[in-house]
């Protein structure tokens, strides 16, 4: 995947990370008045809620799902059927 390309992602797009299903349901481009381009990409980790995360690149997202899917095994071992965000 093309790390300027965010936007060209067909939805819903699947994938697994750390051995936890990644679903990509929904991804926003948006432009601040600056020119900086904003990504709002709406998320579900396993059987989860879908969440929003909001990055300026493909590497961007990537780590701050890695960050997510840590926390969601976290909790999946702590015994916590949901994520409260």
């Amino acid at each position: 995947m093309s790390e300027e390309r965010l936007e060209s992602i067909l939805t819903p797009y699947s994938f697994r990370m750390d051995g936890v299903l990644v679903t990509i349901w929904e991804v926003l481009k948006s432009r601040l008045v600056d020119g900086t381009v904003l990504y709002h990409v709406t998320v579900s980790l396993g059987v989860s809620k879908r969440f929003n995360i909001t990055v300026r690149s493909w590497g961007e997202l990537r780590r701050k799902l890695l960050v997510e899917v840590s926390r969601y095994k976290l909790l999946r071992m702590l015994g916590k059927d949901e994520v409260v965000r």
